[in-house]
């Protein structure tokens, strides 16, 4: 019998949330003077097929869903290969920045968890001792006016139409998608018990929801509107890189595992032994590694531009539901000030732009014609800084820009509406940083996942299912409906991914992962 305990569903295996942990402190170190051909298939017996070979499986990315089939994989007596493009950092879109001359971490990707209820890295938080904080008390809301009062209703009623989408979409199953700009316009002109006031402002108010789907209301679906839901999100203060250390501890007992900077450019794939051959490319170098089946992880937005070549084609389900899948664009901007000049007791702030005009442009010169989610550093880690979250298309703009002081004035009068005294200019400017993930091939060109009009997100999850005993594996957190979006999410579509490889392969589960679908202590 197995010494690993069974956990509890939903919980990690204690032997796995107790295993020494050690802080990665400097990138993997990345390979060099390699063969061109690798044949990853090791030869020493196991309880793969007869126990002639063990079995051997490539991952594709480093990021999360990657790390976790992996390690599952490894846990197994699974020989595996982690192909990373990047050269000199794993974590895919987690990725902590201590930039700052406060040496605080900004997690430029990743940087809550959420639906902590049901999310079983939260147990890892006290395990790892990582700082934490629940960013879940009251915001504060702005126009361009100033500060709204605790009477700006309009917020209500958007909160209100998110509900009837989820409403109508249930009881009409078969009507045709909308934006959520065309169908709240709809909704609030038909509302026979709002003021006027909130029929101009409840379409301002729902684009807050663009802060998190990383995607204008103008683009986003109503019918996957991801609004109105009931969670927990807990602000990881000491970095989400403390998540990677732990997920890659167990894969660095052979410095093999892990090969930076290994693009991969075309992927051969069957359905029988040795018969994944993956075609990388390392600056100018060409390599190819064999394997008997294989995960890949490349986000949503590779597969959509299909940066990466699959002969024979993808089976045409897993294609389609790909090319019904957006991807979205969430921006940050972090910007450290000599002083704290904004409310230091409110988690958010929250800007909403002002109503314009049937056929009106928008000011793109100005970021007050753009909704915003600002988060307080003050409060949650004590850095004297804000971060201001954006969405496309406005992410692709801001995070093209190369001068500090061209973004420092682009977001300026944002700054101005925040201060407690109003009179006051501005402190001096210590540190500014954004994002780049729309710059970032090996990103996909954007942040995660997003159902826009007209998209049908559950063909791709119901299509892996239809393939769940294929050598070709899918994991990231576009692989799910639970944790979409999400770390968690991630993680445990690389727990799936490696528990289908296992029973293609013919490798007894020893039973100690689970599912995120629920927790315990």
């Amino acid at each position: 019998m197995s010494t690993l305990s069974i956990s509890h569903p939903g919980a990690l295996n204690p032997n796995e949330i107790n295993r020494s942990y050690q802080v990665i402190t400097a990138p993997l170190p990345i390979q060099n003077s390699k063969p061109l051909i690798w044949s990853t298939g090791l030869e020493s017996p196991d309880n793969y097929g007869n126990g002639v070979k063990k079995a051997h499986v490539i991952i594709v990315g480093a990021g999360i869903s990657g790390l976790r089939a992996a390690s599952v994989l490894q846990r197994h007596g699974v020989g595996v290969t982690i192909l990373e493009g990047r050269p000199d950092r794993i974590g895919g879109r987690i990725h902590t920045s201590r930039k700052s001359p406060n040496g605080k971490a900004r997690d430029i990707g990743a940087a809550w968890m959420h639906e902590t209820s049901q999310n079983k890295l939260v147990q890892l938080i006290k395990k790892l001792d990582i700082e934490y904080y629940y960013d879940d008390g009251t915001p504060l809301y702005f126009t361009k006016e100033g500060r709204a009062g605790s009477q700006f209703k309009a917020k209500k009623v958007a909160d209100e139409f998110a509900d009837y989408c989820e409403h109508y979409f249930e009881t009409h199953p078969h009507a045709p998608d909308r934006s959520v700009k065309e169908f709240i316009h709809e909704f609030v002109e038909n509302h026979p018990l709002i003021t006027n006031s909130e029929r101009k402002w409840a379409p301002q108010a729902i684009r807050e929801v663009e802060l998190w789907i990383g995607t204008s209301i103008e683009e986003a679906s109503s019918k996957y509107l991801s609004y109105f839901v009931t969670e927990r999100n807990l602000y990881m203060k000491g970095g989400y890189d403390k998540i990677v250390n732990w997920a890659v501890r167990p894969l660095q007992k052979d410095p093999e595992t892990i090969k930076l900077g290994e693009i991969v450019k075309n992927i051969q794939w069957g359905e029988s032994d040795n018969s994944i051959v993956v075609e990388t490319l390392k600056g100018d170098k060409k390599s190819t590694f064999k394997a008997d089946a294989i995960v890949v992880t490349a986000p949503l937005g590779c597969l959509r531009k299909k940066m990466i070549n699959f002969e024979p084609a993808l089976p045409e389900d897993i294609q389609e539901g790909i090319d019904n899948f957006s991807y979205g664009a969430l921006g940050k901007v972090f910007v450290e000030f000599e002083e704290v000049f904004w409310p230091k007791d409110n988690d958010q702030f929250i800007y909403y732009p002002s109503p314009l005009p049937e056929g009106t442009p928008i000011d793109e010169s100005s970021i007050l014609s753009y909704a915003t989610v600002t988060s307080n550093c003050w409060i949650m880690s004590g850095t004297k800084e804000l971060c201001i979250q954006i969405a496309e298309p406005l992410t692709q703009r801001v995070e093209a820009m190369t001068s500090t002081k061209d973004i420092y004035a682009f977001f300026e009068p944002l700054f101005k509406l925040m201060r407690t005294e109003p009179y006051e200019d501005l402190p001096d400017l210590v540190n500014l940083e954004t994002t780049h993930w729309t710059q970032d091939p090996l990103a996909g060109f954007g942040s995660y996942s997003v159902e826009k009009t007209g998209d049908e997100s559950e063909l791709l999850i119901e299509a892996l299912e239809n393939h769940n005993r294929s050598r070709l594996q899918f994991a990231g957190e576009h692989c799910t409906i639970v944790g979409n979006g999400c770390v968690h999410g991630a993680f445990e579509t690389g727990e799936v991914a490696a528990r289908n490889l296992l029973e293609t392969l013919g490798v007894a589960y020893d039973g100690n992962d689970t599912t995120a679908r629920s927790v315990s202590p």
